[in-house]
């Protein structure tokens, strides 16, 4: 990998980790428009007619919660050059960071009553939850990316080709 492309692909990963997390929001909204479509002729005891159940709004929330900041970690790590994990846990602190500075400022400007705890607890549940996937993910790349390094396989290209010419 050329030094210009190594220094776009870091400069690439917080944008193009929050790209892909916005993108994730209209598969998470179709679906949960087809849970709500078809999932209210079930026998009750199959998941999709549970969560056909739910109210879309709150089914909707969680699917943000869980897999905005799972898609986002695991976008950016796989964007990311090298030290695939460690940008994973980069970008899990600002996802801490900003959740801590969101539930301040909820905490201080609405008064929340009854469900709407349980709802906002749940909400921070399934964000965690979906960090931790995340950077499961980001370890897996990690991981291949050390069995498999992109400069052994265009060594071993290059190397290929140069006996071919000979």
């Amino acid at each position: 990998m050329t030094r210009p492309v190594y220094i776009l692909r870091w400069i690439a990963v917080l944008p193009g980790g929050l790209l892909f997390a916005i993108l994730v929001m209209f598969p998470i909204h179709w679906a949960v428009m087809l849970i709500q479509a078809f999932g209210r002729d079930g026998d009750g005891l199959s998941l999709w007619t549970w969560l056909a159940k739910m109210s879309p709004y709150a089914l909707e929330h969680f699917g943000y919660a869980f897999f905005t900041p799972f898609v986002w970690i695991s976008a950016a790590a796989w964007i990311a050059p090298k030290f695939k994990y460690q940008a994973g846990i980069t970008l899990s602190v600002l996802w801490g960071v900003g959740i801590g500075f969101t539930l301040t400022y909820v905490m201080l400007e609405y008064e929340l009553s009854g469900w709407q705890w349980l709802h906002l607890a749940f909400t921070c549940l399934l964000g965690g939850a979906g960090v931790v996937a995340g950077l499961v993910r980001a370890h897996s790349l990690e991981k291949r990316a050390a069995e498999f390094p992109v400069t052994a396989v265009h060594t071993q290209a290059s190397s290929c080709a140069g006996s071919l010419k000979e």
